[in-house]
């Protein structure tokens, strides 16, 4: 199981998507079913959308919208209550109660592999600090980790981090420097692109790191006048995010243990 998260301000938008309805409230046909609630009177997706959104203006939070697909590898086949069950312990492990947060979840039935759509309100019912956002990448990969190990599920594997693709041979050497230049910096547990742009200029490697709303989207790097893309030297912008955001999970865990007890 998988998970990938978004952020967002517009309720109606989102909840009509996860019921699979079309922008003019036609819906679509088999697309969605509805699996859960939870802090919500309305069944109809506009007048969720209405409930949720009325909540969060009792916040400050200016994007409330949590939204996760939570996915199963192709050919792995969960029942509703499996997968109901794993909507709610994502929610839980994320730090949305569903005692205290409003949350919808809608199984789509558009794709080959099953999955699900949860969408949290980050605002808490009867106030209080909205639900975090930072490191959601490394909290999914952590979280869904759990819980497929919780109930059962097969870990779906993606293209390893560090295998570097089929590149021109007046290419090759400065590939494999920059690929181990970066394999040393993660080892050497580095947490932020700052420290490990650093790390690279020290080797002589030029980086260009692109943000996007406080993601990567875009790496590239320069040495001895040859210039390759992220994915040309095995860490696509998500892999990378992933890794620094690893470590940094790491270093609080480690921070956590060694912590004296007063």
């Amino acid at each position: 199981m998988i998970a990938k998260t978004t952020i967002g301000a517009d309720f109606l938008g989102a909840i009509c998507y996860g019921a699979g309805l079309r922008v003019n409230g036609k819906e679509i046909e088999e697309k969605s079913e509805l699996l859960l609630t939870h802090n919500l009177v309305s069944e109809d997706p506009k007048g969720m959308a209405l409930e949720m959104q009325r909540e969060a203006e009792f916040s400050r939070c200016k994007k409330p919208v949590w939204h996760t697909s939570l996915s199963w590898k192709p050919g792995e086949n969960p029942s509703k209550e499996q997968m109901i069950e794993a909507a709610n312990r994502y929610c839980e492990k994320m730090g949305a109660s569903t005692e205290d947060h409003q949350v919808v979840v809608f199984q789509h039935h558009d794709r080959p592999h099953k999955h699900v759509h949860v969408y949290i309100n980050r605002a808490p019912v009867g106030g209080g600090k909205a639900l975090e956002t930072s490191h959601n990448y490394a909290r999914n990969v952590r979280v869904c980790k759990e819980i497929s190990k919780e109930l059962g599920f097969t870990k779906v594997i993606r293209l390893e981090a560090g295998k570097m693709r089929q590149v021109g041979d007046h290419q090759a050497t400065a590939q494999k420097v920059i690929n181990v230049a970066i394999r040393n910096a993660l080892k050497q547990k580095t947490t932020t692109f700052e420290d490990l742009e650093r790390q690279l200029i020290d080797k002589g490697i030029e980086c260009k790191f692109a943000m996007e709303d406080g993601k990567l989207k875009y790496t590239s790097y320069h040495y001895s006048g040859i210039s390759l893309k992220g994915q040309d030297v095995g860490f696509s912008a998500r892999q990378l995010q992933n890794l620094l955001e690893e470590n940094f999970q790491k270093g609080l865990n480690r921070g956590n243990r060694l912590k004296p007890v007063l």
